[in-house]
């Protein structure tokens, strides 16, 4: 059996080693290393010779089969007119194989796209019967959602999964999956298939997909509360004095509460949660969110929060950790060694002070 990380060897993003700001939106259209939103092909270990698709976004379809009144074939156009109607969703998304490093397999944007939820309805999708939806990527990868993610109660600051044509209001690149992909809010990315092709829909509640079958990840796939430290960064050389430490921070299950930083093996202490008014004075575009057109508090849930922390360093060797804490009491612990629902331990770096 395939372990959790097979595959993923060859496409980690490679540790920043000087620390410094962090973008709260991440570009999709630069690569990681510039800032821009992470890539991860999940398909890479357990489909044999994988290849990325270069669909023809004129010629892409999709489908919507299996228990359905009507199997409903949608182009790009149907969605594109569906979205615009809609405000853009404000999500962070990490990938399940997410480690401490910065920047790591993690990003954040503006997702715009068609619920999944009206289409279905479109196609006269049996609610009654159905018990999953197994979703179908060109490149072979495979995944599900319960019907329970779909038309469950959606929460304030909780949304529903979407078609996602738009990332940053830019269309979608190759890489992550143009024409069209899916996109499930607050879940691991790899429910988030790309280069989407067919939805089927079944009442069958066996476990479907190239990851959950070959790798045993977390079938429910919301993601654990994390954090990162973002400056200074593992092995840094600073000055002595006054360091701005900072990092992010998110979690599926709620908004973050708190994020605390702690010293050598000095107490915990509260770190400065950035507001929101100071994000989007820096970048306008968060204006357009769903979430601030709504009134919702920040922070939001599944969205990162930037966190600062003024240290006053002094000469020698320390090793800093920060925790993040989410507002349904999650904490990230001490130590993770579960890779298969995400790895959330508290973060640390050492650095040494000069």
């Amino acid at each position: 059996m395939l372990t959790p990380l097979a595959g993923c060897e060859t496409n980690l993003v490679t540790p920043r080693r000087a620390g410094g700001e962090v973008a709260f939106l991440s570009p999709p259209d630069l690569p990681p290393a510039q800032g821009g939103f992470y890539v991860e092909y999940g398909a890479v270990g357990a489909v044999g010779g994988w290849s990325m698709p270069n669909l023809d976004p004129e010629a892409w379809t999709l489908t919507l089969d299996g228990l359905v009144a009507a199997p409903l074939t949608l182009r790009l156009s149907d969605l594109e007119a569906e979205a615009a109607a809609a405000a853009p969703v404000l999500q962070t998304m990490r990938c399940i194989t997410d480690s401490n490093e910065f920047p790591g397999l993690i990003g954040t944007t503006l997702w715009r796209g068609a619920p999944l939820s009206g289409l279905l309805d479109r196609a006269g999708l049996d609610r009654q019967r159905t018990r999953r939806l197994r979703i179908y990527g060109a490149d072979g990868f495979t995944d599900n959602l319960k019907i329970e993610a779909v038309y469950g109660a959606f929460g304030p600051g909780a949304f529903e999964p979407m078609l996602v044509t738009h990332m940053n209001e830019m269309p979608l690149t190759r890489e992550h999956g143009r024409p069209v992909r899916l996109f499930v809010p607050g879940a691991y990315g790899y429910k988030s298939v790309k280069w989407i092709t067919r939805i089927e829909a079944t009442d069958s509640d066996e476990v479907f997909g190239t990851y959950q079958q070959v790798l045993g990840f977390t079938d429910e796939a919301t993601a654990h509360v994390a954090g990162k430290i973002t400056n200074p960064v593992f092995n840094e050389v600073v000055p002595a004095g006054a360091v701005l430490v900072s990092g992010f921070a998110v979690s599926g299950f709620a908004p973050i509460a708190r994020v605390e930083v702690a010293f050598d093996e000095g107490a915990f202490e509260a770190a400065r949660l950035v507001p929101l008014d100071e994000l989007t004075a820096q970048e306008p575009a968060l204006a357009q969110a769903r979430q601030v057109l709504d009134g919702l508090a920040f922070p939001f849930r599944a969205v990162w929060v930037k966190w600062t922390f003024r240290w006053d360093a002094t000469p020698g060797t320390h090793r800093i950790r920060v925790r993040a804490t989410d507002g349904a009491g999650n904490t990230q612990p001490e130590e993770d060694f579960t890779p298969e629902d995400g790895l959330n331990p508290i973060a640390s770096v050492n650095v040494t002070v000069t």
